[in-house]
């Protein structure tokens, strides 16, 4: 075997060995990080390893046992395995190493990583083709068919250059995705409500959701997601959860300076979402001091020129066999509805499925990122993995009266980067379907201070 792709296998196997060690030391300290570790071995790294060992053997021919050039790139990729490994390791401490999570450093890890599951996505799939290739061509043998080859083109070769820009596109991508994670934009959405009322035709909601505060979704970068929002001048603010990224310490301080600055007529209200347990107590609490209030499995009444409107939100479930009982339990427990136009925050749009008709006008969701991954084909419309999971990914949805709204959210979390799906602002203008588009009914959209005492429990 030659002594350079000999090297970088051992690294593969350190930097599963490494993660393995660092899952099996956390469960000795009681973290429930364990089981978060230990899976990312069989379910990301290793396609990680499959594909970095497969670009390694195309990179190093046989000849390269004393070529200085294979062995630079072998040592390289080995120190960029030890960064990603490191980056993983310590996103979630107190006072990240600047030497890993800098500026103009904290990216190495995630393009490494991406771009590797891309090219390991390309290789399956390459697989696959060749599979039904062979089974195409001898399909045609049966049948006695000759394919069509131009004389004169050079397999061999056209092969090399397809393999050649074949290996170079994930990285490419990849790096594309630094650009695209954190092109903050304000994205306005009009949505049409069948039973919205004429006095509230014309409602502006900002939508915020999966700020995921922790890493490179900085001071700088929170400051202007809260500028933009106050720019739109939205009548209320409402957070879908994952506002953190599963750390402890003061590394989310930043996020309740920026949404301190996000003063609006009729508040700020949030739900949790999955990533907001580790300490929720503490969480709820410097929301709350932020001008944030949480909703937790609870309805509130606040009062838009006189008009009533209820406000509500549901924690998240996590058992997935549990989401519908549980749910079914918190509505049950909320007071009769009557006909006052109510807004529900729920972070996972999967229990958009789980709810009654008649238990909102409109579900504000996130968590999906907008899919992630995919191709974004308008501002409201996409092509994505988890689209064609038949998930919500983004955008409007409808069950009889009852919408759903599923913003792109703010931020990400983990690896793989965003990969054509940008982020978004969601600023949503919520309109009566019986008010036509006339002034007539609509809201006074003057300003007027933020007054906290302002709704009911």
């Amino acid at each position: 075997m030659n002594p350079v792709y000999r090297t970088v296998r051992v690294g593969q196997w350190a930097v599963q060995a490494t993660i393995l060690g660092a899952a099996l030391w956390l469960a000795a300290h009681g973290s429930t990080r364990t089981l978060i570790l230990a899976a990312l071995v069989p379910i990301a790294f290793g396609p990680f390893s499959y594909a970095r060992l497969r670009l390694q053997r195309r990179l190093t021919p046989p000849a390269a046992r004393t070529n200085p050039a294979a062995w630079g790139l072998a040592i390289a990729g080995l120190g960029l395995d030890a960064i990603m490994t490191a980056q993983l390791l310590t996103a979630r401490t107190y006072d990240p190493c600047p030497a890993l999570h800098g500026a103009g450093v904290t990216w190495l890890g995630p393009v490494w990583f991406s771009a590797h599951v891309l090219l390991f996505v390309g290789l399956v799939t390459a697989a696959m083709a060749r599979r039904v290739g062979t089974w195409c061509r001898r399909l045609a043998k049966r049948q006695r068919l000759q394919p069509a080859v131009p004389p004169d083109l050079d397999r061999r070769q056209f092969i090399q250059h397809v393999g050649v820009l074949g290996v170079g596109t994930p990285f490419v991508v990849s790096l594309t995705g630094i650009h695209t994670s954190y092109d903050f934009k304000v994205q306005e959405h009009t949505i049409v409500l069948p039973r919205w009322p004429r006095h509230l035709d014309g409602l502006r909601v900002a939508h915020l959701s999966d700020i995921h505060v922790g890493g490179a979704m900085n001071r700088p970068r929170l400051l202007h997601v809260a500028s933009l929002t106050v720019a739109a001048r939205p009548d209320l603010v409402v957070h879908t959860g994952d506002f953190l990224t599963h750390r402890h310490g003061d590394f989310d301080a930043p996020l309740y300076e920026a949404l301190a600055r996000i003063r609006v007529p009729h508040g700020q209200w949030a739900c949790l979402g999955n990533h907001d347990y580790d300490d929720s107590a503490r969480l709820v609490r410097r929301l709350a001091e932020a001008g944030v209030r949480t909703l937790r499995n609870e309805v509130v009444r606040v009062f838009i020129d006189g008009h009533p409107l209820d406000i509500a939100g549901l924690d998240y479930v996590f058992a997935g066999a549990e989401r519908q009982p549980q749910v079914g339990s918190v509505l049950r427990r909320w007071p009769v509805r009557d006909d006052t136009p109510r807004i529900l925050l729920n972070h996972d749009p999967r229990t958009f499925d789980l709810l009654p008709v008649g238990c909102a006008d409109l579900v504000c969701s996130g968590h999906t990122h907008g899919g992630h991954i995919g191709v974004q084909l308008s501002p409201t419309a996409a092509l994505t993995v988890v689209g064609l999971l038949g998930l919500p990914d983004q955008g409007l949805f409808a069950r009889e009266d009852l919408r759903l709204f599923v913003t792109r959210c703010v931020g990400f979390y983990g690896y793989p980067m965003r990969l054509g799906i940008p982020p978004e602002i969601s600023v949503l203008t919520l309109r009566s379907a019986t008010a036509g588009r006339s002034a007539a009914g609509a809201i006074s959209r003057e300003a007027r201070p933020v007054r906290r005492a302002d709704w009911q429990g």
